[in-house]
């Protein structure tokens, strides 16, 4: 969301206001062709892990399994508010505080920071700056678009709630769905996502309170020393 925006022009349209056959039949072309690859992946992965038919199911389409008090049963149709919440319950983390990314065009490099009041500025004291709070509006923004930011998950006490775990390199996917089944092995539920670079995944244990970090790490371990 942070790439250069997307031009919209009306090249290439037709006076109706609809693409031409031509180019929409291409179009479908390349996703069908697309399509059939990923699915071909998918298959192949599969055998690799020798993942069984529940080990493989898709998700449910809403979000309902450890929640029994507000917001409840979550799904795409949802309203925004309805959602927001469920992600600011799902990913607890430390309210007093959130991160902003950084990215620098001349080195390529880029990173994470608190977010503070004014923007982040050198020469300025630790405290003087004042870190910005982690709101419903700042959590609907990420979620809309608005703005990218990270989250704290370590709480007071050195207790979190959810737990991530990061894959990196060419066998990043592969890596993180054998980690997903370890998990489902032990009856734990994960969640697999591709991550921000599209190059690596990360898997996502949610816990139903809060734990130590310690136990939090063990449980991970456990998942992982299973894999594969």
């Amino acid at each position: 969301m942070t790439d250069a925006p997307i031009q919209l022009t009306t090249e290439g349209v037709s006076p109706a206001g609809r693409l031409p056959d031509r180019r929409r039949s291409g179009d479908v072309a390349d996703l069908r062709a697309r399509l059939d690859e990923v699915q071909a992946e998918n298959v192949h992965l599969r055998g690799l892990l020798r993942l069984t038919p529940e080990q493989a199911r898709q998700p449910g389409p809403s979000q309902t399994a450890i929640f029994d008090q507000p917001p409840g049963a979550v799904s795409g149709s949802s309203e925004l508010r309805a959602k927001v919440s469920l992600y600011a319950t799902l990913l607890r983390a430390r309210r007093d505080v959130y991160a902003v990314r950084w990215d620098n065009a001349q080195t390529g490099k880029g990173g994470w920071m608190p977010a503070v009041e004014g923007g982040f500025r050198k020469g300025v004291r630790p405290a003087d700056r004042r870190y910005l709070p982690l709101t419903e509006q700042v959590l609907h923004d990420h979620l809309t678009g608005d703005r990218e930011i990270g989250l704290y998950p370590m709480l007071d006490g050195d207790r979190c709630h959810w737990l991530a775990a990061d894959f990196d390199g060419s066998t990043s996917m592969l890596d993180a769905l054998a980690y997903l089944k370890a998990a489902r092995s032990r009856g734990i539920s994960a969640a697999l996502e591709v991550s921000r670079s599209g190059a690596g995944a990360h898997t996502w244990i949610f816990f139903t309170g809060s734990v130590s970090a310690a136990q939090a790490r063990q449980r991970g371990w456990l998942g992982r020393g299973l894999a594969r």
